[in-house]
């Protein structure tokens, strides 16, 4: 049965503000050149949560300590308005206090009276999301190139620019390289691998092309050793080139049917098709970097935000289209008594445009 994905963008995570006291709904002042994204009622979505509070606590934590730590004057665009990071604090917070009210059974029916719900597109956009989880892999690896680890991870290279230019009607990352008195953008995916753009940057070598850029979209990854010791492989930063993702490339194709599309369907395609197999890696131009670090037991995967995400809870969004550590609503619809079938709120704890 096909699905039909619905993705909000709650307003404390879009950093509306609400005057708590009389639970008015302020509207920030609209930029020029943008238009604002439909509001959403209670008439048309029922905001509810089929998780546990404790996870969502914990996600919504790691948002609010991200914004914490920003500039309180920095301005973020998001649901085609600009607000700024304090106002972000300011929801998540009080959204914290909602939660973790013992009295409050219907918490989902407080968080919707005194907020405001925004939906990231349309409905032929929401109906075409996909939606992937996360897992920390964990590869055999080599400190040295000895074959079969001849394939390199990467450490942020220092010829790396990555800085951020502010306006009124938000903010703009920058990344690239200087070529003479020029920055231009940084090398692709394809560049980097098949020019060797960046030798002498090598933390550790992998067996498998495959498994590199697995490694990549997770974000975070456990390497082990010829002799046994281990060591935890975490988001460093990107190229800035553009996220595109190839298991939406091999639907598209025709290659695998989008409903089967995971990494593991994904991999065996690729092992079973060598000749396909760089075309479809370089199609994505993003490449990711690392840092390493000692493994810690029982640490989960770590996002880009530095945070160790929350099963259930974060998710990857481009932070180009979506807020960094903003919480949206998603809502998985289908045939049932109610017209749905799993909602959650869900946080943007990993963004793919870090």
């Amino acid at each position: 049965m096909k699905k039909d994905f619905w993705f909000l963008g709650v307003c404390l995570g879009l950093g509306i503000v609400l005057s708590i006291a009389g639970c008015s709904r302020p509207v920030p002042k609209q930029t020029a050149g943008t238009a604002p994204l439909p509001l959403v009622s209670s008439d048309q979505v029922v905001l509810r949560d089929d998780g546990d509070r404790d996870s969502l606590r914990q996600a919504v934590g790691a948002s609010l300590r991200y914004w914490q730590r920003q500039d309180p004057d920095r301005r973020i665009q998001a649901c085609g308005t600009s607000y700024q990071a304090r106002d972000f604090i300011t929801s998540l917070s009080r959204f914290l206090e909602i939660v973790n009210s013992e009295v409050e059974d219907d918490w989902e029916g407080v968080v919707a009276r005194e907020f405001t719900l925004c939906q990231t597109g349309s409905d032929q956009q929401a109906a075409d999301i996909l939606v992937t989880g996360y897992y920390q892999p964990r590869f055999k690896a080599s400190r040295e190139r000895v074959p079969p680890f001849i394939h390199p991870v990467y450490q942020v290279p220092k010829d790396l620019i990555s800085a951020r230019s502010f306006a009124v009607q938000g903010e703009e990352k920058i990344v690239g390289r200087m070529n003479g008195e020029r920055l231009e953008s940084y090398w692709t995916r394809e560049e980097i691998e098949t020019q060797g753009r960046l030798r002498g940057n090598e933390l550790c070598y992998l067996a498998d092309p495959v498994e590199v850029f697995i490694l990549q979209v997770q974000g975070s990854g456990v390497v082990e050793y010829p002799n046994g010791s281990v060591q935890q492989l975490l988001f460093a930063g990107t190229n800035g080139r553009p996220y595109r993702s190839i298991g939406r490339l091999l639907a598209d194709e025709g290659r695998i049917p989008l409903a089967e599309i995971d990494m593991p369907r994904i991999r065996r395609y690729l092992d079973e098709h060598l000749d396909e197999r760089q075309r479809i890696l370089h199609y994505n131009e993003r490449y990711v970097f690392f840092r390493l670090t000692e493994l810690k037991p029982g640490l989960g995967p770590v996002g880009s935000m530095g945070a160790v995400l929350t099963p259930g809870r974060s998710v990857a969004l481009d932070d180009a289209c979506y807020p960094k550590g903003g919480l949206f609503f998603f809502a998985d619809r289908a045939a049932g008594s109610d017209g749905w079938r799993g909602c959650s709120l869900v946080a943007a704890d990993d963004p793919l445009c870090s």
